[in-house]
């Protein structure tokens, strides 16, 4: 099974961490707050999505498995300099969370998931949250809040 990603377009996202550096903020905290926020919400919506009224059958199959495959209180990874989080489904753990947000032959995706993991229009909603984030920390260095 191929890996399903969320992927995220942060254009934009560059300009705000200069800004802050320039100001002397603290960029790491920032970035980790700000995606540790977006984590939180992904697994928030994700654990309602796997609720058995949202899945094939009313849930009738499910073991439980997909529900604790879920990446609960995601943690920023650094490398150098770049930043990373685990969010959604843990696929080293059993669980069907690839196959409800893609759907399969005989079964239709999850919507909910779906539109987790594959609306643009959500991506969209966690790019102003993660931007919000970075400019109240711009802010608070300026002397704002």
């Amino acid at each position: 099974m191929g890996k399903n990603t969320l992927k995220m377009s942060m254009s934009g996202f560059e300009k705000l961490i200069v800004s802050l550096s320039s100001l002397d903020g603290d960029v790491k905290q920032a970035v980790n707050e700000s995606l540790e926020k977006a984590g939180k919400i992904i697994e928030e919506d994700t654990i309602e999505a796997v609720q058995n009224s949202n899945l094939p059958a009313q849930g009738k199959y499910s073991k439980g498995d997909t529900r604790q495959s879920i990446v609960h209180n995601p943690t920023v990874h650094w490398s150098g300099s770049q930043a990373s989080i685990n969010v959604g489904f843990d696929y080293s753990k059993k669980g069907a969370g690839g196959l409800l947000i893609t759907g399969t032959p005989k079964m239709r995706p999850d919507d909910s998931l779906k539109k987790i993991y594959k609306s643009k229009r959500y991506i969209r909603d966690l790019q102003k949250e993660i931007y919000k984030i970075m400019n109240e920390h711009i802010q608070k260095a300026m002397g704002g809040k």
